[in-house]
């Protein structure tokens, strides 16, 4: 059973290369928050008191009047260190407010131990605050994609190399696209195609596919507006699906402005389900409570802002707010709110408003409904840089493997290419913010069809290309139905009448089991806007001993075997088609055939395919990195 997969490399976990956090990253991590929180207001930017600067590496090291700050690789000699645990009120750093602990400056001595590394997150970079409005931008001249346009120096290193195959581009944008891999007649009619523009012919077919394109879209904004089919709340009217809502508009390609006002001020049933939240029973905490979870989620979502922290007190990983958090929540609410911190009433009314004043004034007279109209009116106002910058940058996480800005969260920070960011959004806006276009401007870009790399070990980011990418949980699961043919059974919803050309049930439509929770699909209580991709134990051990695969990969075989007419070497090449866009090699043509038949001195072309056979050819493929990543 494990000679295919032993002879390929590969586990029963395939990871993305790379996907292990560099020991100094974690150093940085943990001391950067430290030096941001402690340091910048003196020592970052244009303060720069005793001469000290905090701004790069470079003024680190050199410290100001009092010399140097920090001997690399000594915390014990470091003045820094002297100055943060100093009980001389007239040396000691900060010079003001509680002291350090001593976990942070235990930190700090690690820190500076290791070589004081520094990190992709500079103290200018930490001080960078994205503007609302989205910049002008001149774009240069060159190419007539935006993306190729701004980065033509990287795009002339990439092509100097070896080319992304059609083999392999055909397998990345299906999967992209409509999250299907390329059957072998597709993949046959595109390489036989000789025309010069047979990639763009291709990715317009794909995007014409609507049934195709929103089944694929469902798992991302199930994701994102935290909608399933079971789970906390359903069964009392606690909470409410959107998912009929939901596909219609994924299905017609509602403008995205108009998708998101639906969301925030809903006119009809099916959208409500959002912004209603989940009624958890018992006493509640506030951050719990409806009008608070609407704030929350409708800026992390739609804006890439992070109010978690604000909704208990002013927050300390950003500028927001208490007061600006439960202004927002305000508008959400039923009756008036109280400023409360931290569970502790203030007795203080909160304000109503949006996160930008300078957007409008929400009037805290009217009915809820205005109110939340009045919102969503400001998220997605074409003033408001923030709301086509959160969703080109998810977007372009998702087909890149990595966003323009990191965190996806915290849309102010520093984009590695700001010019970019705020020219493609602003082309989303003038397209009407249309989906599918922003989708077929980032996979049409030569950007997009370079070679994949591996993920970069160093926090120092250029781009090189897109990053290798596992499948989703209903990837994989839609990847085994074009290998076998046998796809998910009770459905939870049903597709429009006519929209099916084929019986086939989707990963997307069916409840969560224990595979797809290992491969990382949530129960979607909270809202999801990046999936883990590092490989768990407990995904490992899914794959390789789990019921769950192990009976689909049972009735697969079945299946197979009763509707194969073929040889078992035809079998084998079919399967390897379906699964990796390419024949086996000599060796696994071998290995795969003592696998279905044993050791037949006919090569298989009468022998009978054994059950067990081949429900291990079907997992070894399955296992195979090949058939795991996007690349």
């Amino acid at each position: 059973m494990l000679l295919l997969v032993s002879a390929a490399g590969a586990s029963p976990l395939a990871d993305p290369p790379n996907s292990q956090v560099s020991a100094s990253t974690i150093h940085w991590d943990r001391v950067h928050p430290i030096l941001a929180a402690r340091c910048f207001e003196c020592h970052a930017g244009e303060q720069r008191k005793g001469g000290f600067s905090l701004g790069t590496r470079d003024g680190l090291m050199r410290g100001g009047a009092s010399g140097a700050a920090v001997v690399e690789g000594d915390a014990a000699t470091s003045h820094l260190i002297e100055l943060v645990t100093s009980d001389d009120p007239f040396e000691q750093m900060p010079p003001e407010g509680p002291r350090l602990t001593e976990d942070e400056v235990d930190s700090l001595r690690r820190w500076i131990d290791a070589g004081a590394p520094w990190g992709v997150t500079g103290l200018e970079d930490s001080m960078y605050l994205a503007a609302l409005a989205l910049h002008p931008v001149d774009r240069p001249e060159g190419a007539e994609n935006p993306i190729d346009a701004h980065l033509q120096a990287e795009l002339a290193e990439i092509e100097a190399g070896p080319a992304l195959t059609d083999t392999e581009f055909a397998r990345r944008i299906h999967l992209d696209l409509i999250g299907l891999l390329p059957t072998p007649d597709q993949l046959r009619r595109f390489l036989a195609d000789e025309s010069p523009d047979k990639r763009t012919e291709l990715i317009d077919a794909l995007l014409a596919d609507d049934l195709g394109r929103a089944e694929h879209w469902m798992s991302f904004w199930n994701d994102l507006l935290r909608n399933d089919f079971q789970g906390t709340g359903y069964i009392d009217g606690g909470r409410l699906q959107i998912t009929g809502w939901l596909f219609d508009a994924l299905l017609h390609n509602q403008p995205y402005d108009a998708f998101v006002r639906e969301l925030v001020a809903p006119t009809v049933d099916g959208s409500r389900g959002f912004i209603q939240g989940i009624v958890w029973r018992g006493d509640n905490a506030v951050v719990q409570q409806a009008p608070m979870q609407a704030a929350i989620h409708v800026s992390q979502v739609f804006l890439g802002i992070n109010l978690k922290c604000a909704a208990c007190h002013d927050s300390f990983v950003n500028d927001w707010s208490l007061a600006q958090t439960f202004a927002l929540a305000n508008c959400f609410s039923d009756e008036p709110l109280s400023l409360t911190r931290c569970d502790t009433d203030l007795g203080v009314p909160a304000e109503y408003g949006f996160l930008w004043p300078s957007l409008g004034e929400v009037d805290g007279a009217a009915p809820r409904e205005e109110r939340m109209a009045q919102i969503a009116s400001f998220v997605t106002s074409t003033d408001n840089g923030y709301f086509a910058r959160t969703i080109v940058n998810r977007l372009w996480a998702l087909f890149m493997g990595r966003g323009l800005v990191e965190p996806l969260d915290e849309i102010e920070r520093r984009p590695w290419h700001p010019e970019l960011l705020d020219d493609l959004s602003a082309a989303f806006i003038e397209s009407g913010y249309d989906l599918r276009w922003l989708m077929r401007t980032i996979v049409t870009s030569r950007a997009y069809q370079s070679p994949s790399v591996e993920a970069a070990s160093s926090n120092e980011f250029a781009f090189e290309g897109p990053g290798v990418r596992r499948l989703t949980a209903e990837e994989f699961y839609d990847a085994v139905g074009n290998l076998t043919g046998v796809w998910q059974v009770n459905p939870r919803f049903d597709l429009p009448e006519g929209a099916a050309s084929e019986p086939r049930v989707r990963a997307w439509r069916v409840p969560l089991d224990p595979l797809s929770r290992a491969l990382g699909r949530t129960a979607r209580e909270q809202v999801t806007t990046r999936r883990e991709t590092a490989g768990t134990t407990m995904q490992a051990l899914e794959l390789a001993n789990g019921g769950t695969l192990d009976a689909h990969l049972r009735r697969s075989a079945e299946t197979l075997r009763a509707g194969w007419a073929g040889s078992a070497t035809e079998l084998i090449d079919e399967l390897f088609l379906r699964a990796l866009q390419r024949k086996p090699t000599p060796a696994e043509q071998q290995v795969a055939l003592e696998l279905l038949v044993g050791e037949s001195p006919d090569d298989g072309k009468e022998a009978s395919v054994s059950q067990e056979g081949l429900e291990d050819l079907l997992w070894s493929l399955c296992m195979l990195p090949e058939f795991q990543l996007i690349r």
